[in-house]
């Protein structure tokens, strides 16, 4: 009877503990700030579509990203995520290439890929007159890795000739202040502007 007891308490203990372990689970597209691992789910499917390569190319300039969607990524939150990596060749010339880095498994994926991020935009909001009232469109970050500079990206699905494919617009989102007497900011290594980029 005494073993029966000490059973019972060490499973009621144990499910006590387990139940006070848990973290919340938001979606994704409801903004809200939860404690240290929180977890921000793809509850609904939101970032599914956008893994793969695409391209834009124009003469001697093209701009090819590699996006993938990351599943519970680990930080100071878990999150499913967007990240990617890019190569920018202007005129002939690289600016910019960390392709290699798309299979990095980084400890903080959100803060370590040059592409990153899991903002929703729903309709006509932030820039898009054309947009569907319904339609959910992307908003990513681009850290430069060669100059302070931080970009932000919006991306909608669209299609060209029957194939996949996404418009994508880049915009200076900030940067990081310079003191004075340090050295001229480097230039960006990505251009702003509009691009329809074909999936690969």
């Amino acid at each position: 009877m005494k073993i029966k007891k000490i059973i019972n308490y060490c499973t009621f203990f144990l499910i006590l503990t387990a139940c006070k372990a848990q973290n919340p689970v938001y979606d994704i597209s409801v903004s809200q700030e939860g404690p240290k691992g929180t977890y921000y789910k793809d509850i609904n499917n939101l970032l599914d579509g956008y893994d793969g390569t695409y391209l834009y190319k124009s003469g001697n300039t093209s701009l090819k990203f590699i996006l993938k969607k990351k599943v519970k990524s680990q930080g100071y939150y878990y999150e499913d995520l967007i990240v990617g990596e890019f190569q920018f060749i202007k005129d002939g010339i690289e600016k910019g290439n960390t392709l290699a880095n798309i299979n990095v498994n980084y400890n903080d994926e959100s803060v370590n890929h040059i592409i990153t991020g899991k903002r929703i935009i729903i309709g006509t909001e932030l820039g898009c007159p054309d947009c569907l009232s319904t339609e959910k469109r992307l908003r990513l970050s681009f850290i430069d890795n060669k100059s302070p500079n931080i970009a932000g990206i919006d991306i909608r699905k669209t299609s060209l000739n029957g194939v996949s494919a996404l418009k994508v617009k880049i915009f200076w989102n900030g940067f990081i202040t310079r003191k004075e007497g340090d050295a001229a900011t480097p230039s960006a290594s990505i251009n702003t502007g509009e691009y329809i980029m074909i999936r690969q």
